[in-house]
């Protein structure tokens, strides 16, 4: 009988540790990334580009605040950026993009806007 208690325990472990490895890629779970992460901030800078290509103000990008990624048909980035009006003498605000990113497919800027100070709890 001590043989099948030592399978059921050896079993448990097994299960909770492919269950705690596998959680880290989950489809459509956030994971931040660190700010300072090259492919992060060149999609914030193409994001303000993209969305100058349609604006009347157009924006500067300034720099990256934060980043989260997460991975539903390629990569999706939610990112907060700091940029200003590019002829105003606006004070830099904050603007949260969504960016779809798929191999073989272009870039897609799915969302951009400006952060109301309520949410802004960025210093």
């Amino acid at each position: 009988m001590r043989p099948h208690c030592f399978f059921l325990a050896l079993f448990a472990l097994l299960v909770s540790l492919v269950s705690a490895t596998t959680t880290n890629n989950v489809p459509g779970t956030w994971k931040p990334i660190d700010s300072i992460d090259l492919i992060s901030t060149e999609i914030g800078e193409w994001a303000v580009s993209e969305y100058n290509n349609n604006a009347t103000n157009k924006l500067v990008f300034e720099k990256l605040i934060s980043s989260e990624i997460t991975f539903v048909s390629g990569t999706l980035y939610l990112l907060v950026v700091a940029a200003k009006g590019e002829s105003l003498p606006n004070p830099t605000g904050n603007y949260r993009a969504s960016v779809h990113d798929r191999d073989g497919a272009p870039r897609e800027l799915i969302a951009f806007f400006k952060i109301e100070a309520v949410e802004n709890n960025i210093q």
